[in-house]
């Protein structure tokens, strides 16, 4: 048999496979739908787990969407470990073996291409196995628990100080005895000084939590990419439609095939309420993305997403990137936007976060 014809076979056996593991098998592993509308449980541990021999993997993520500028967005988006994945692993920035590496991406629009940095657990971190102080290097400080955290950042000539206020509005995007992942509806306040100047902010921000299974429990050593979870596309998006109003997207493939395609909306007022989304990237930028590993990616410039109540399309979002895209999402980057379109009837705009990979 050619090899080509061979290699076309083994890709429609794993696309099958793929296929039933989303439609039937995570149907049942998957706990979101009896969280849905729940307010979140003070006593849910988000720990760092560095030293569990069941969790492989923990993230913490804070992000806001709209800053002035120019600024725009902030990010904090950390693995503590290694997923063993294909979008997220970073295997040549790696500070020491899988396990006992973090990685962090954060920064503004401003600060590009700062700042992404891989650190080692033992030598350059320190992480509280309570979670009340969470720290990477000298770059980022996470303290507190829930609910009221702080973050100092500091970093070029970028320094932030913020306290942050989680609700209990909570979006679960996974809740499974092998992975958790979700996101509270939070508000900060602070200040963040930008070659020398200051300015106050506050608003709505995400505070983001993740806890996983991991290959590397098993041997912590890199894995070969072919062995690694075909996790091949994955945007995430956040939206603050007001002072007390958050919307959150995301889509998700696995060996091509659609996961997640989600919208998630909340308020101060409401908890939780998700709804199918249908993202479409409409053109992308005129140059294409390299890694630092020599990964090459194509990026958005403009994209849409469509969001309905059962089969009513209850808003229509139609963005443009307007910021530099920043390496270090895993294999991928973020970036700010702006947004126009509408929502039940009324037309929004605005401004918007967005984390993209695209390893298909």
């Amino acid at each position: 048999m050619p090899i080509k014809k061979k290699l076309n076979m083994k890709h429609k056996i794993t696309q099958s496979v793929t296929q039933f593991f989303i439609n039937k098998i995570y149907p049942i592993l998957d706990g979101t739908l009896q969280q849905e509308g729940m307010p979140f449980l003070q006593t849910y541990p988000m720990i760092p787990h560095v030293d569990s021999r069941q969790i492989g993997w923990t993230h913490y993520g804070v992000m806001i969407p709209d800053l002035a500028e120019p600024h725009h967005f902030f990010s904090i988006m950390s693995i503590i470990g290694a997923p063993g994945a294909l979008a997220f692993d970073t295997d040549h920035a790696l500070a020491d073996s899988p396990r006992r590496s973090a990685a962090l991406v954060t920064g503004t629009a401003a600060t590009h291409p700062n700042l992404f940095r891989s650190y080692s657990i033992d030598h350059d971190c320190d992480m509280r196995a309570d979670g009340s102080l969470i720290q990477f290097g000298q770059d980022l400080k996470i303290t507190g628990s829930y609910p009221d955290y702080h973050v100092s950042a500091s970093y070029a000539d970028f320094e932030l100080e913020m306290d942050i206020h989680n609700t209990d509005k909570v979006s679960w995007f996974i809740k499974s005895a092998v992975y958790d992942h979700l996101s509270l509806l939070s508000t900060y306040s602070g200040h963040l000084k930008w070659q020398g100047e200051s300015q106050a902010i506050s608003g709505l921000c995400t505070f983001e939590y993740a806890a996983s299974l991991s290959p590397y429990l098993l041997k912590d050593k890199p894995l070969n990419d072919t062995l690694k979870i075909p996790l091949d596309f994955f945007t995430y998006q956040i939206i603050n439609f007001d002072e007390r109003t958050q919307l959150l997207l995301n889509c998700t493939r696995i060996n091509g095939i659609k996961a997640i395609s989600k919208a998630f909306l909340r308020s101060l007022d409401h908890y939780n309420k998700s709804y199918d989304a249908d993202f479409e990237v409409l053109t992308y930028q005129d140059e294409l993305a390299i890694a630092p590993d020599g990964v090459i990616m194509k990026l958005p410039k403009t994209f849409a997403w469509k969001v309905y109540e059962q089969e009513k399309v209850i808003s229509v979002i139609h963005a443009e990137v307007d910021t530099a895209f920043t390496y270090g999402l895993g294999s991928g980057y973020v970036g700010g936007y702006t947004y126009s379109g509408r929502h039940n009837d009324k037309s929004i705009s605005g401004r918007g976060y967005i984390e993209y990979i695209d390893r298909r």
